[in-house]
């Protein structure tokens, strides 16, 4: 495993993963609670159209949840064979997209249902080569391009602040299939090669994104960024946005053995913790709806209540030793 000789964690964890999990927890919080507010610059702010900040995070956590899905289908394949991890990995995400349906019961369609669905779609090529993962996470961005161009499903989901939607879960699966590749590569490369192979690979996903973006003369239209659409340009740069932070904790954490406050309790239960974290931005968005927008100073206020109240579950269950795995 590459990284230094703090690298791991108890339990063996890669405190790397954890500490950017904890990080992307963090960011969606800020993300979710304050996008919709008016007095936010557009770019913390999301966009049915463009690029900004707060579309990165999401793909960010989506690409962990990937990392961490090869490494614990691997070590359940060798105790219980390949049938055992798929039977459990199948279980796993169902529970996901149930929580998900749970927690958002006014719109279904957002990360934990689509961390179910993409995790579902993935689960049939987990045992294959990073080759093959690659091939598949490629045709799922085509095939979905194909659906939301050929079909009227790309007008109606336009039109809609779903993330893609139901069909969308074949780009976030996209994402998540990276997360294993990468997962993969830090297993071969030597330590002092790996974040600079990281950062190439980054950097020619957000290429590729932008390219995908561009009119090619009479051989396609422009593909345009959308988090609403899903379209391939916003996964395939966010991939590589998402790639180039990982590498980032990978040679300060790993590498260096420094840890950021409160990170790694959040990264450890990321999954419970984003659920709770729905529960705090669907209530704000209730207070909104009925009260108001409110003003810059008591959002603030309120997030950072929010912030504390998801930071102190998270390091009373790290102190407690204890880790939700559905």
């Amino acid at each position: 495993m590459g990284g230094g000789s703090g690298a791991l964690d108890r339990e063996g964890r890669l405190a790397s993963v954890d500490q950017c999990r904890g990080f992307a927890l963090l960011a969606m919080l800020f993300g979710n609670f304050m996008g919709k507010y008016s007095f936010m610059p557009w770019a913390l702010t999301h966009h049915p159209h463009g690029f900004s900040l707060n579309e990165t995070i999401a793909p960010l956590f989506f690409f962990l949840v990937g990392m961490s899905y090869r490494g614990a289908f691997l070590r359940r394949m060798a105790v219980d064979g390949a049938g055992g991890a798929r039977r459990y990995a199948l279980r796993r995400y169902l529970l996901i997209f149930g929580v998900g349906l749970a927690v958002y019961f006014d719109h279904f369609w957002d990360a934990l249902t689509h961390i179910g669905m993409g995790g579902l779609i993935c689960l049939p090529f987990m045992h294959r080569g990073a080759r093959g993962r690659l091939f598949a996470a490629a045709g799922f961005l085509a095939l979905y391009q194909a659906l939301f161009m050929a079909t009227g499903y790309g007008e109606w989901v336009m039109a809609r602040p779903l993330n893609g939607g139901p069909l969308g879960a074949l780009s976030w699966a996209a994402i998540i299939m990276a997360g294993t590749i990468v997962w993969d590569m830090l297993s071969v490369l030597p330590k002092n090669r790996a974040p600079q192979v990281f950062l190439f690979f980054g950097l020619l996903l957000i290429g590729a994104g932008w390219l995908l973006s561009l009119g090619w003369g009479g051989w396609k239209e422009p593909w345009p960024f959308t988090r609403y659409g899903m379209t391939a340009p916003l996964p395939v740069a966010a991939t590589g946005i998402a790639v180039i932070v990982y590498d980032f904790f990978l040679v300060r954490c790993d590498g260096q053995g420094f840890r950021f406050p409160l990170l790694s309790p959040l990264g450890r239960n990321a999954l419970l913790l984003y659920a709770v974290m729905g529960g705090f931005v669907g209530l704000e968005r209730c207070m909104t709806r009925f009260l108001g927008e409110p003003s810059p100073a008591a959002a603030f206020g309120l997030l950072l209540g929010a912030a504390a109240l998801l930071c102190a579950a998270a390091v009373f269950l790290d102190r407690k030793n204890i880790l939700f795995r559905f």
